[in-house]
């Protein structure tokens, strides 16, 4: 490895990554989302982890629109609805989070998955899944977690089908990740 710098460019979403070197770490590999790109399904959380957070993540969707439904018709929210939601997010986010490091993460050896990603797939590579830049997503884990390894920080892009990259400000996971790394 020259410069490990140089391997990924990236994370992003299939929905907004138009072009470039991409790699899916989704289970299917993106084919349910229209990408029939390369993947690298070794970093694809597992059903273990995913279908726990995804029937929860449903009550989740549920309450959001309770209280976006009642900012509609009533113009503010009551408080305690705001905090049970942000509560409720958060709890079911760090179940992923410590299964994901469990199962993907703590045993990983970041330098040696930079040296497979390297040799298979080559330089700038975008690591890609489904969820939007707004939502929780086990990219943004995968890129903070070789941040912590390794000191360098992936951020998150778009690139449109001309091949222009445009970095964007992702939610971080990082602190979120020590905290799991020490209680395990």
């Amino acid at each position: 490895m020259e410069d490990i710098r140089k391997i990924i460019l990236g994370t992003g979403s299939y929905s907004t990554v138009k072009s470039g070197n991409t790699v899916s770490i989704t289970g299917d590999g993106g084919n349910a989302w229209g990408y029939f790109g390369p993947s690298y399904k070794a970093l694809a959380p597992k059903l273990v982890t995913y279908l726990p957070y995804a029937e929860k993540y449903e009550l989740l969707k549920e309450l959001e629109e309770t209280i976006r439904d009642y900012l509609i018709h009533n113009k503010n929210v009551d408080e305690k609805y705001v905090k049970e939601y942000q509560k409720f997010r958060k709890e079911i986010e760090d179940e992923y989070i410590r299964s994901f490091y469990e199962i993907r993460l703590k045993d990983l050896d970041v330098y040696e998955l930079l040296y497979k990603l390297e040799k298979r797939f080559g330089h700038d590579i975008i690591l890609l899944c489904h969820e939007t830049i707004e939502e929780f997503c086990h990219r943004r884990l995968v890129a903070d977690y070789i941040e912590l390894k390794t000191g360098i920080y992936i951020p998150e892009v778009e690139v449109d089908e001309k091949g222009f990259v445009k970095k964007r400000n992702p939610i971080r996971y990082k602190n979120r990740l020590i905290d799991t790394i020490n209680k395990v």
